[in-house]
């Protein structure tokens, strides 16, 4: 696997995209789909039975959720290796971990803000419907991440975050929706996750809290 685009050396990486330079974010997006694409179709015989198309759709979906943690966690990078191994391990690693059990898709935004019932989660490995106690505690954390989403951010960074993680629309549909760029898409929701986690924050909860009441 080779570095895309101009080869940049660590700290280049870390500037570039600290910056939120659309160049080097675009490498990196091409970098990671192309090592996730190989490690689907060489690497997964449980997925098999897919055809090209749905593995390079599975695979941009996968970038798509881990491009954004690595965004986050730029600053948790020490140098031990290339910045481009490291980003490979981090997407990998989601990867084989099926991150995307836990999309949001049936959470209904109507639902929370009119106070209604809780929305019935369907958690891959839920063998029965969640305990009450645990059913309230994601209702509440929901509710919470409503009112962040409302209050906290821009128009357009709630509709990025909504469009893209509540309903499942891809960064590339949502960049045509707005005659935007795919670049522009991803610092639209990384800086509207990052006022997420500043309002979790505000509010005594942890990312770590968060998971573990949907975990």
């Amino acid at each position: 696997m080779t570095d895309l685009g101009q080869p940049r050396n660590n700290e280049q990486w870390l500037a570039e995209l600290g910056q939120g330079q659309e160049q080097a974010l675009a490498d990196l997006r091409e970098y990671l789909r192309r090592a996730v694409f190989t490690y689907l179709s060489r690497h997964r015989e449980d997925l098999s039975q897919h055809d090209r198309g749905e593995l390079e759709q599975l695979a941009e979906d996968m970038v798509q959720d881990s491009l954004l943690q690595i965004l986050d966690k730029l600053d948790t990078f020490r140098g031990d290796s290339k910045f481009t191994t490291w980003a490979y391990r981090f997407v990998i690693n989601a990867a084989a971990g099926e991150l995307r059990l836990h999309r949001w898709r049936s959470v209904s935004i109507e639902v929370l803000a009119g106070g209604g019932e809780a929305p019935a989660f369907a958690f891959v490995g839920d063998e029965k419907a969640p305990e009450p106690e645990k059913l309230a505690a994601r209702h509440q954390i929901l509710a919470l991440l409503y009112r962040i989403i409302e209050h906290d951010l821009t128009d357009l960074q709630r509709r990025a975050l909504i469009r893209v993680h509540f309903q499942g629309v891809p960064v590339v549909v949502l960049a045509q929706e707005l005659d935007s760029t795919p670049n522009s898409v991803y610092k639209l929701l990384h800086d509207a996750r990052r006022k997420l986690k500043k309002g979790l924050e505000r509010e005594h909860y942890s990312e770590a809290d968060v998971l573990a009441i949907f975990s």
